[in-house]
């Protein structure tokens, strides 16, 4: 007898993808992640098409649950496989969802480039849907690149699309976008010119959603988004309050948008502080509007939205000037400066890897999965945490191994770091293994923005993570490392999970003349377990 998921059968890779799109329909975002993984092992080298559904089903569901570096390595495998079987409507699927996890990790102009392809893959005599997702696309990713009319302009062509499909499709997420498009452009005014013009048009657009949510005809075009529309409105919506002066009502906003996040952290949570921070903004409540800040950027890089990260960094340097503290907001600029450093050389990388394939590609098909193994995009997904985002192991041994021998030659200090999170096997217990994996993720991004531009933070094993300390001493080191539990401590564990606290203990070991890896390894794991029994100190 035939096994069944939601009236799927699942003895075929093509049974489990429809099983797939079912289960994202429900929110069922794992389940549909987990079938999208079987029907890809069934599928892979058997049947390129199937293979090329799989991974668009895979990239789509990684793409909600921001695993966005995995949605871009299986997006562009499925639009190339695509492109190799002729099939425009799958590559432009593909390319709607790379665009979007492109904008989201801060490459705008392969974003660009993506939805303006998939633009024209989709461009029929016939409006489709698929052509409003992908000027809807295209006006997200002008947004982030900082052209709000050419991000305006393709948006409403988007619109335009809907209404004259057969039959019409819904306009709702186009139009909501055009909200956060108008929310950026005067983000953008207030920073340049310190004062917003108008919220005439902000008002109206999103009294536009408000109208189409209240007739029902809020529907996302793609499964699983449904929720996140209901974010995106509700934070919208207290933004403006906010900047109207109605403090109760963007209160109840917030409020709204809260109950609407789903348990796993997405980028969403982090425009939810981003609406709360304008909150305290409009109160003149500077240390709550510092704190929101703060919370947005660690969220933001907890899910790898570089983009909302660089802005909470842009809101933060603002803030700081208009309460004259010059050299916080100098500080923040800086950091905004190498963060987009960061993220340009980011790009730089996956065009370089893009590049490769391409070559490939066009000598045979076979070479496909070869050029990816080889390029240097797949090397530095290598070096790195594929659960927190920052490096792995493997990429801390290699860096502490050549910092050694740079040690050997130069007599330069070294000090390693063992980061423990204090007990982390009561918080798996108490509040499930995906809170514990918010945790890790949470802790992850605090270690980063609290350490120095040259130390290197990584995920060791477990809930234990390390730092290198390249030409620092111990008592230099100390010092970071008290910074990252306070970071910790302060941070609001309360908005994952009622109740929720955590702390982490760390120890310190300074590298000698002629130490192995091992032995720097070993007296950090000791010093922390020493630690563990004086809470209080590094």
């Amino acid at each position: 007898m035939r096994s069944l998921i939601l009236g799927a059968p699942l003895d075929t890779a093509d049974g489990l993808l429809a099983a797939a799109h079912r289960a994202l329909e429900n929110g069922q975002v794992q389940q549909a992640h987990d079938l999208a993984v079987t029907a890809l092992s069934m599928a892979r080298d058997v049947n390129p098409r199937l293979e090329a559904r799989a991974l668009a089903s895979l990239a789509h569901c990684d793409r909600i649950s921001s695993r966005l570096r995995l949605a871009t390595e299986a997006s562009r495998r499925a639009a190339h496989l695509f492109e190799q079987l002729g099939d425009a409507q799958g590559e432009a699927n593909a390319l709607i969802t790379l665009a979007h996890v492109c904008i989201l990790l801060g490459r705008n102009d392969e974003a660009v480039e993506a939805a303006l392809l998939s633009v024209r893959l989709c461009e029929t005599k016939a409006p489709q849907p698929q052509l409003v997702l992908a000027y809807n696309c295209l006006g997200i990713a002008y947004s982030w690149a900082g052209d709000h009319d050419r991000a305006d302009a393709s948006l409403a062509a988007a619109i335009k699309v809907a209404q004259h499909c057969v039959p019409v499709a819904s306009a709702y997420q186009p139009l909501l976008n055009q909200v956060w498009v108008e929310a950026s452009r005067l983000i953008d005014e207030r920073f340049q010119t310190g004062t917003m013009s108008s919220l005439s048009r902000l008002e109206a657009l999103a009294a536009e959603c408000k109208a189409l949510e209240a007739a029902g005809l809020s529907s996302s075009l793609l499964p699983g988004l449904q929720s996140m529309g209901e974010v995106i409105s509700n934070a919208s919506w207290a933004l403006l309050e906010a900047w109207q002066g109605d403090i109760a009502a963007a209160d109840k906003s917030v409020a709204l948008a809260v109950q609407s996040l789903a348990k796993n952290v997405t980028w969403l949570d982090a425009f939810v502080r981003w609406a709360a921070a304008e909150i305290a903004w409009a109160r003149q409540d500077w240390e709550k509007t510092q704190i929101e800040l703060e919370s947005m950027r660690v969220l933001a890089l907890s899910v790898e939205h570089e983009q909302l990260a660089c802005r909470a960094h842009l809101l933060l340097a603002q803030a700081f000037e208009i309460q004259g503290r010059h050299e916080d907001a100098l500080r923040e600029n800086r950091a905004l400066r190498r963060r987009e450093q960061r993220v340009v050389a980011d790009g730089l990388v996956s065009r370089e890897a893009l590049v490769s394939w391409r070559l490939d590609a066009r000598q045979s098909q076979r070479h496909l999965q070869q050029a990816l193994i080889t390029s240097k995009q797949f090397e530095r997904w290598s070096l790195e945490d594929a659960l927190t985002g920052i490096a792995n192991r493997r990429s801390f041994e290699r860096a502490l191994e050549q910092r050694l021998q740079v040690q050997t030659s130069t007599g330069r200090p070294l000090t390693v770091a063992l980061v423990d999170v204090d007990r982390f096997k009561s918080v798996n217990d108490r509040f499930t293994h995906q809170i514990g994996d918010r945790v890790l993720k949470t802790v992850a991004a605090l270690m980063a923005s609290s350490v120095r531009e040259q130390d290197l933070s990584a995920r060791w094993a477990g809930d234990e993570f390390v730092i290198l300390f390249d030409n620092t001493t111990t008592s230099v080191a100390i010092q970071v490392c008290e910074h990252v539990q306070l970071a910790v401590a302060g941070f609001d564990w309360e908005a994952i999970a009622p109740g929720l606290q955590v702390s982490v203990s760390i120890g310190l070991s300074e590298a000698q003349p002629g130490d192995a890896a091992e032995a720097v390894i070993h007296r950090s794991d000791k010093s922390m377990y020493l630690a563990k029994l004086r809470p209080c100190s590094a």
